[in-house]
């Protein structure tokens, strides 16, 4: 069985970082956490010295940047800290997190104040550009946390003559949870499909009750509630996230809302919605198999408590969330505050993905009216577009190798820099795939090393095709080893590719509790309506 990987975290500062140690319990359930606390004010020291940890946490608050005003010199010393921070990248693997500047400018002077609040500006901008071009660079908003907060209730400048601490206890935990967010979106699998309910939720009232011209959904309150949720989803889905809707409905009268009121979602921004009197923790597994997705994949909105207990009753997979738009200060930071929604950054795939599962929608239609699997499988006009060891794939093969529980030989995870070394020392395959319904982006990875077959994964939703084994049988035949080696370890939720490599072509040569490893022997089968192109 899989356990918890093991994660350290280095924490330096320009203030005494023991009590952001804290982050170590919140990510408990990700990853068994290690934190060691270098010396306080180190920060070009540590950053020029060897790395000793997974992710390094570099808290910095204004004193670093500047005395009393943020100025020009704050901005050069912050040009400094990103020169430092790239330098150690190129030589060593980690992960960076670093903070935004919590700080709000006084004066006096009109124009002086002007041009504190720019050259803060330009801080922060010098680090979110560093961001931008380091994949393995994080900014929290710490300004932002704090600031929620209140500035006066977060800092104890008593506190940091005496402790070097300036923080109030408040402000730490907000600091801690920010902290733990960057390191988790870097480690959980992030939930891809939103399944909201319609009445009292995406629109106020009950359209066969109410109908559609009564309906609560505009610029006035209540109706800006709705008209807010719908915003916010639909910037979710521009952000990577499908989105569905279910609801006990009569499908005409759903589909009316859509047709006569003018709403920021439009009935097509939902790549699929089952509007019926099903039970609604039904309606949810119909469209999990309809998209070829895990429940795990789902997150439940709706504003009735029954509602959501039932869900949550009978399918526990489903995270769910209550809308209670009576609360409006609640209702709208909702999604804002889903941990699982969260991410470092998104793909062109996660940008694709409302297009590519309506045509998986329409790839299960034609499947139901195939005279046979063949003629099904035949008709897809199915193309596997693989590249091997391309540095383009690279953020996009990570992604998919730490999301991937069911169809997944190892469950071993990746951080980017290990898969950029994977990709020196041996072969990376990236594997897309397109037909006749579309391009449904990267699916399928393979790692080969040491002529070990050490990872091979397939994202659930390109399963069932057959394609699987094509992509084993191009790399085994790139790599030409016939004594290629392979492992199989069973963790909770790949047992469905228990037997994969028996049935394509390996020959088991032990097997315990921790698993099985095999040797190529023959290889898969062709398949000739699958079609491999090398890139």
């Amino acid at each position: 069985m899989t356990t918890a990987r093991a994660l350290s975290i280095g924490f330096v500062g320009n203030v005494v970082t023991n009590p952001f140690g804290k982050v170590a319990g919140r990510l408990a359930d990700l990853a068994t956490v290690s934190c060691e606390h270098l010396p306080i004010g180190q920060i070009e020291q540590v950053l020029a010295g060897p790395a000793a940890a997974d992710v390094l946490i570099v808290h910095l608050d204004h004193r670093w940047f500047f005395d009393v005003a943020p100025d020009e010199a704050a901005v050069a010393r912050a040009r400094g800290l990103a020169e430092l921070v790239s330098a150690r990248l190129a030589r060593a693997p980690g992960t960076i997190i670093l903070n935004t500047v919590p700080f709000v400018p006084v004066s006096s002077v009109e124009s002086d104040l002007h041009d504190q609040l720019e050259a803060l500006a330009r801080v922060n901008a010098v680090l979110f550009d560093l961001a931008r071009a380091q994949e393995r660079v994080s900014v929290v908003d710490a300004a932002g946390a704090l600031a929620l907060l209140g500035f006066a209730n977060a800092f104890r400048e008593r506190n940091r003559y005496m402790y070097q601490m300036p923080y109030a206890p408040a402000a730490v935990d907000a600091l801690n949870e920010r902290y733990a967010d960057a390191v988790a979106a870097r480690l959980r699998a992030r939930r891809k499909v939103v399944v909201v309910d319609a009445d009292n939720t995406l629109w106020g009232g009950v359209v066969g009750e109410d109908g559609v011209e009564n309906l609560e959904v505009d610029s006035d309150y209540p109706g800006i509630v709705h008209t807010q949720l719908q915003r916010q989803l639909l910037r979710l889905k521009g952000l990577g996230i499908l989105l569905c809707t279910v609801t006990k409905n009569n499908e005409e009268d759903f589909r009316a809302v859509f047709a006569q009121r003018a709403m920021p979602l439009r009935l097509d921004d939902f790549v699929a919605y089952r509007s019926n009197w099903t039970e609604k923790s039904e309606n949810i597994r119909d469209l999990a198999a309809t998209l070829n997705l895990g429940l795990d994949s789902f997150i439940f909105l709706d504003d009735n408590p029954f509602e959501i207990e039932e869900v949550r009753a009978r399918l526990p997979g489903v995270e769910c969330h209550l809308f209670d738009r009576t609360r409006p200060e609640q209702a709208l930071s909702l999604l804002d505050g889903i941990a699982s929604l969260r991410a470092r950054n998104v793909t062109a795939e996660d940008l694709a993905k409302t297009e590519q599962y309506r045509g998986e929608a329409q790839r299960q239609e034609l499947q139901r009216s195939a005279a046979s699997m063949d003629d099904y499988l035949a008709s897809l006009e199915i193309r596997v577009h693989v590249a091997r060891n391309n540095p383009g794939s690279l953020r996009r093969v990570t992604q998919l190798i730490n999301k991937t529980n069911q169809f997944n030989l190892t469950t071993r995870r990746y951080t980017e820099d290990e898969v950029a070394t994977a990709m020196r020392e041996g072969g990376v395959y990236a594997a897309r795939v397109v037909d006749r319904f579309g391009d449904m982006g990267i699916v399928g990875v393979a790692i080969v090393r040491g002529g070990e077959l050490e990872t091979f994964l397939m994202s659930c939703r390109a399963l069932g095709r057959r394609i699987e084994a094509q992509i084993l049988r191009h790399v085994c035949q790139q790599e030409g080893d016939r004594d290629l080696k392979a492992q199989y370890r069973p963790s909770a939720k790949n047992r469905m590719v228990e037997t994969f490599l028996d049935d394509n072509g390996f020959e088991p040569l032990s097997a315990g509790p921790e698993g099985k490893t095999y040797r190529l022997t023959r290889g898969p089968d062709d398949t000739p309506y699958i079609h491999i192109v090398a890139e």
